[in-house]
């Protein structure tokens, strides 16, 4: 339990912004899912995300992602999808990711980015996300089921000690 207090952690605020297969019908998923937003620089893809400062309430760090966008984020409360958090890696920070509803979007309504650094925002079938955590925040929030508890991008065993810092 200690350890897991002194470990290094970045905390990540990311935004499931999706569009629907079906336009006419958006919650209609059962035989196509949606598409979902994610930020593309070179062969990576993500999904839209700010490091939450320290201090920083995750809303305002989800308005941060909203305003690089362009986008408004749908009337709090902020509804939590799913969270990920991943190990350290020689050399980097333990990652623990916020995924957060971003809302949806029509599909020829691509918002424009005001990020650092050369990207672009990409439509990305689900079956093509490279993180787990996506497709269960899609699940939380389409099928209305409780937010996913992901530890290294596998579902987190309730009322176990992984990543929870609780005890058996």
């Amino acid at each position: 339990m200690i350890d897991a207090l002194l470990t290094p952690r970045q905390t990540w605020v990311h935004l499931l912004v999706w569009c629907p297969a079906d336009t006419s019908n958006p919650r209609e998923e059962a035989q196509l899912w949606p598409r979902v937003l994610q930020v593309a620089r070179g062969d990576e893809a993500g999904p839209p995300g700010v490091v939450l400062r320290p201090g920083e309430s995750v809303q305002h760090a989800a308005e941060r992602v909203a305003g690089a966008l362009g986008l408004t984020l749908p009337p709090p409360p902020l509804r939590l999808l799913a969270v990920d958090q991943q190990p350290a890696e020689p050399g980097s920070l333990e990652q623990l990711g916020l995924v957060l509803d971003g809302g949806r979007l029509a599909a020829d309504a691509l918002p424009s980015c005001d990020c650092e650094g050369a990207h672009e925002l990409v439509w990305t079938p689900v079956g093509e996300l490279g993180r787990v955590a996506l497709v269960h925040a899609l699940r939380t929030l389409l099928l209305d089921v409780r937010p996913a508890v992901l530890w290294q991008g596998l579902p987190a065993a309730r009322g176990s000690d992984q990543g929870t810092g609780g005890t058996r």
